[in-house]
């Protein structure tokens, strides 16, 4: 498979960062708000989150997404580009710069990218939700220490 480019997992990764730097604060107002824990209204979680929690509170549990999103989107994208030219180029039997691309071409290569994005996409969103709920902020020290719930990624699964 001469036609393999590894700058669609580039370009996937920076787009999965970015996403998730940009969304993650209101990602958690939205998991708040379907978890139907008294906000009230958006407005509402947001001040209370803020008022709790501080302007921490709206990136809580962001580490994980933004490095497993990040790797997601760049092996959802890598994979999709590489398949889409892949089948392109087997179709047509020529390894030139860029053959016709066809509506079956898409439709499998959409098809393989979907399979690949249930299997990674499904844990890493119940471990970034279950992060996201905690609601306590941690204090270290004494005999009255308050946790989280799940201190890592690695304790939510």
């Amino acid at each position: 498979m001469g036609s393999f480019q590894l700058e669609d997992f580039a370009a996937g990764w920076i787009g999965g960062a970015a996403s998730v730097i940009v969304g993650h604060p209101l990602d958690t107002v939205k998991t708040r708000l379907q978890a139907g824990v008294g906000y009230g209204n958006t407005l509402s979680c947001i001040r209370m989150v803020y008022r709790r929690e501080s302007v921490f509170g709206f990136f809580k549990g962001m580490s994980f997404p933004l490095a497993s999103i990040a790797v997601y989107n760049s092996v959802v994208f890598g994979v999709f580009s590489n398949t889409q030219r892949f089948l392109s180029q087997h179709r047509c039997g020529e390894p030139e710069a860029s053959p016709p691309r066809t509506l079956s071409d898409l439709l499998l290569a959409s098809m393989v990218a979907g399979v690949v994005s249930v299997g990674l996409g499904g844990p890493v969103d119940l471990i970034k939700i279950r992060l996201q709920m905690q609601t306590q902020p941690f204090r270290d020290g004494g005999e009255h220490r308050m946790t989280t719930v799940s201190p890592g990624p690695h304790l939510c699964m």
